[in-house]
């Protein structure tokens, strides 16, 4: 009776002692009006109908004290595993190995926020005093809301262990996380003195700090030099926004026209590629792949950023849209490393054609060049019967990464669905804005993955990354280099794999090699580099007329490594890695497999 009373109450019933009586004997009739007896017995009932498990817990110490009663009143934990993976409550986030190994912490800022049966158990502990555990949906059955914050889970490459204390303090309300290291302070210092220091102060430094005393987002310069008139990235980029909107309304309506004068749209989904001339025989090859899989590519835009690539794309009889203007002053040729200038002056363009098809209206699904199909993705992404997978605003290939700099989403920007509503126009309209920073970070991945964090945060974007582990559909590098059960179901044909991007891989020489010995290359060498233009006659082409000369019916097949994944066993073949471990095994049975073929062990 009395645990009603103070639970209707919230704790705020003004109670007595009744007189002679001893001081746990209270009197709690002399202040209950008939409305609220009315309550109390309501709430009576409610406890008698309540066929949970009545705590026998003893404990007399609280898990909190009273000082922090405002903002932590009780705490329970539940699986981490099951927490992460409840489909009621999907983060979007992919999973970091050994994430089930720990336990989630949920922490009530009042009584009332506690499970009902749990109450005694949140506030003091279970019968030997340690944190109590119970299920997801027990433990949040009362919250009202629920906010969540993902911890790391050991030490990384980038990220070593480090003694990391978190506070927690009483104030408005805040949803960032700031962050303080006993390092020296970076305008003052040098670069190879920055490191973490335990006998320094803390200091403030941004999210994306490394121990090391690297931060991941140095910001951009307004000028290079100001006394010679160079400008910096934020200043080029300001020239390039002028230039943009400057001519935005003629750029949207030809796209419209070409959208709709050559019906490129299915399902109001448009795919979206660009490409220069560096890396176009990657183009060709998606192109020659999916036809000669019988797969629509019909509602593929293509947006080159050089007339050779151009001429390229139309030759391939694809839908090509060349926005001079704004991409035709970008780099023509290929990059040599990942976040070289010339890849990260390409992002500007991987982020314009985004921005121009998604303000037409259009969903869209855009994909590097450097990928192949098994399936048609779209079908995926169009299953009306997948309610869940329609919730979200934008779908991410996962990485893999798992750098400080893409955490916790590690989303691959390589390969995602966007669809056109509110909420994902103006993340990509927010990316768009930083292109200084893009520029400066060399890569649009990682300010890509700060912008949907706090979009999710703050407008409640809905984002979702396709787990590398837990789903199988959509693999890239990660699994091409270090995942060789995803890649084995592949080569025999049992993976469930709408496609494979060859991310992860340092130059465009080494992905034509991997996809060749993958059996998933479908280019003439005639048209390798430059070497198609020679096929154009009088410098133009008609639609499609590359297509019989620069596409293989089947695959062109080569040994390059045998430390790689490979289609047919690469015996013979040199290794790329210093651990030189085979991704076939010569076992008996196999050479003997080899021998009856009559295939030479390449």
């Amino acid at each position: 009776y009395i645990n009603a009373v103070n639970e209707t109450l919230n704790n705020n019933l003004s109670v007595t002692n009744v007189e002679g009586g001893s001081k746990d004997d209270i009197d709690c009739t002399a202040t209950i009006t008939p409305r609220l007896q009315e309550r109390i017995d309501a709430r009576i009932k409610e406890e008698l109908l309540d066929d949970s498990p009545i705590s026998q817990n003893t404990n007399t110490e609280k898990l909190f004290p009273d000082t922090v009663r405002s903002y932590a009143a009780g705490l329970l934990s539940v699986s981490g595993k099951d927490f992460l993976s409840d489909p009621n409550y999907d983060f979007g986030v992919p999973f970091k190995n050994g994430y089930g190994s720990a336990d989630a912490l949920i922490v009530y800022n009042s009584e009332r926020a506690i499970p009902d049966s749990l109450r005694r158990d949140a506030t003091y502990g279970d019968e030997h005093g340690h944190i109590a555990k119970t299920s997801v949906s027990t433990a949040l059955s009362n919250c009202d809301a629920m906010n969540v914050i993902f911890m790391p889970l050991g030490h990384t490459q980038t990220r070593p262990s480090m003694n990391d204390c978190y506070a927690i303090a009483g104030n408005f309300e805040d949803y960032h996380i700031n962050r303080w290291f006993r390092m020296p302070n970076f305008d003052t210092t040098n670069k190879r003195e920055r490191a973490l220091q335990h006998s320094l102060p803390l200091r403030h430094f941004g999210r994306v700090t490394l121990p090391q005393g690297v931060t991941e987002f140095d910001l951009p310069e307004l000028w290079d030099n100001y006394k010679l008139g160079k400008k910096g990235f934020l200043l080029q980029h300001f020239d390039a926004l002028r230039t943009f909107f400057e001519n935005v309304d003629t750029v949207q309506q030809e796209l419209r026209e070409l959208i709709t004068k050559r019906k490129a749209v299915r399902n109001n989904t448009v795919i979206v590629m660009t490409v220069n001339i560096g890396q176009s025989e990657l183009l060709a090859n998606f192109v020659c792949a999916a036809r000669s899989r019988g797969l629509d590519i019909s509602n593929v835009v293509v947006f080159p950023t050089d007339l050779e690539s151009k001429t390229l794309a139309e030759g391939l009889g694809m839908t090509t849209y060349f926005d001079e203007k704004n991409l035709g002053a970008l780099p023509k040729g290929e990059a040599k490393l990942y976040g070289d200038p010339i890849f990260a002056s390409m992002m500007q363009a991987k982020i314009l054609c985004v921005v121009n098809v998604l303000g037409l209206g259009y969903d869209v699904l855009f994909q590097d060049v450097d990928i192949v199909w098994y399936k048609d993705p779209l079908e995926f992404f169009h299953d009306k019967s997948n309610t869940a997978l329609q919730n979200f605003d934008i779908l991410f290939q996962h990485d893999g990464s798992g750098q400080m700099r893409y955490n916790p989403l590690s989303a691959n920007s390589g390969f995602y669905y966007v669809r056109a509503n509110k909420k994902a126009q103006y993340v990509f309209t927010s990316l768009l804005y930083h292109g200084a920073l893009v520029r400066k970070s060399k890569s649009h991945q990682q300010v890509l993955v700060q912008l949907l964090l706090e979009h999710s945060s703050f407008f409640g974007t809905k984002v979702k990354v396709f787990d590398k582990v837990e789903t199988d559909i959509f693999p890239g590098g990660f699994h091409y280099h270090q995942d060789w059960d995803v890649m084995h179901d592949i080569v025999s044909g049992k993976s469930n794999a709408y496609l494979l991007h060859m991310s992860w891989t340092e130059n465009k020489e080494n992905k034509l090699k991997f996809f060749r010995q993958m059996g998933e290359w479908y280019v003439q060498d005639q048209c390798i580099g430059h070497g198609y233009m020679a096929l154009v006659k009088g410098g133009e082409v008609t639609d499609g007329s590359l297509t019989s000369q620069c596409c293989s019916a089947e695959p062109i097949f080569s040994c390059h490594f045998r430390d790689k994944p490979s289609k047919e066993p690469c015996f013979n073949s040199p290794c790329i890695d210093k651990r030189c471990k085979q991704f076939w095994k010569p076992t008996p049975e196999l050479v003997a497999a080899l021998k009856a073929k009559r295939k030479p062990l390449s």
